[in-house]
């Protein structure tokens, strides 16, 4: 079994990580912690995960709110962004966009007290070599931790990132895919910390080569016939449709992309993907189309640099078929109203 403490930023995929987590036999949930990201605020990705938790039965799993900010970020209007993509929706969805990212409602229990950042640390410290921190946001609370506590990288059992694009474009600029180009200076921070990691980018999860690994309406058919009454298929069934239309139509992309359930799923099952060798991964910070912009050394080149760690490998390849059986059977241990 997997100890692993889950970092997210609440987008759809997000939720689908969590409950996935939350489920799997092989995989201890230490605990969701929250950054501000792609969902909107922290008060807005936090109460999404208190109440994906509580439809899942699982509010024994504590929950630490984090950063609600990233370390530098971008103009205040780039980062709203993603949390108004919708509005550029409207015209074709209607009111089916009310499914998509919708204002949280009160959750049943509150927010576990403590920083998401201390818990990090203290989690770490207390189990040295045993945890695997997972971000499918922002890394800001990884990077915030990592400053805070330099031993981290080594305390950690490993790392799972969910960033950055090498031959996909990228879906905030050409070049920056939005995990990394959020917070550029935190994943820096993170990139370069001397822990083995995978990183994993737009090219093994936004891409219609993995096609596969995304959901589609045949994969929802597929759980609503093999279990009913079960109250997180029916939540999926309800909900994801509409994702999968936005990324049909605006992405051009056959279903919906897993990124972040494929990042928490090679806590159990690395095979899962091929990787480079371990690589030194870098983050452009400079202003401009190429900040975000994640970069890994590798051939040979005549200028000094990379000389950090080589302690990232990267996702290449994906069997997506595989994964995605994996997340069906996942999903249909929700029996019931409990686990």
């Amino acid at each position: 079994m997997q100890s692993i403490i889950l970092d997210v930023d609440s987008a759809g995929d997000d939720i689908l990580a969590v409950l996935f987590a939350a489920a799997h036999p092989d995989i201890k949930l230490e605990a969701v912690t929250t950054c501000a990201g792609a969902a909107g605020s922290i008060r807005q990705v936090t109460d999404v995960v208190l109440n994906t938790l509580s439809l899942a039965s699982r509010d024994d799993i504590p929950v630490h709110a984090g950063a609600w900010r990233p370390i530098v970020g971008n103009s205040k209007e780039d980062m709203l962004a993603p949390v108004h993509f919708e509005k550029r929706l409207t015209a074709r969805f209607g009111d089916r966009l009310k499914k998509f990212n919708p204002p949280a409602p009160a959750p049943t229990r509150p927010a576990t007290a403590g920083h998401a950042v201390d818990f990090i640390i203290e989690t770490a410290r207390s189990r040295p070599g045993e945890i695997i921190l997972v971000t499918t946001g922002p890394t800001t609370n990884a990077a915030m931790a990592i400053l805070q506590e330099p031993e981290l990288p080594k305390l950690l059992k490993g790392m799972l990132v969910l960033g950055g694009n090498f031959i996909t474009p990228g879906n905030m600029t050409p070049l920056s895919e939005y995990n990394i180009w959020a917070d550029p200076e935190a994943a820096r921070i993170v990139l370069n910390a001397d822990c083995e990691k995978i990183l994993v980018p737009l090219d093994v999860c936004e891409d219609n080569r993995v096609a596969a690994s995304m959901l589609t309406r045949d994969d929802i058919a597929d759980m609503l016939a093999a279990n009913t009454g079960n109250p997180v298929v029916e939540m999926i069934a309800d909900v994801f449709p509409i994702y999968i239309d936005i990324w049909r139509e605006f992405f051009g992309l056959v279903g919906f992309p897993m990124d972040d359930v494929i990042t928490v799923a090679l806590a159990i099952a690395p095979d899962l993907v091929q990787t480079t060798p371990p690589l030194f991964a870098d983050v452009v910070i400079e202003k401009g189309i190429a900040r975000g912009q994640t970069v890994a050394y590798r051939g040979h080149q005549i200028l000094p640099g990379g000389n950090g760690p080589r302690t990232t490998r990267i996702a290449e390849n994906l069997d997506g078929r595989r994964f995605m059986e994996l997340f069906k059977a996942t999903m249909l241990r929700y029996r019931s109203a409990s686990v």
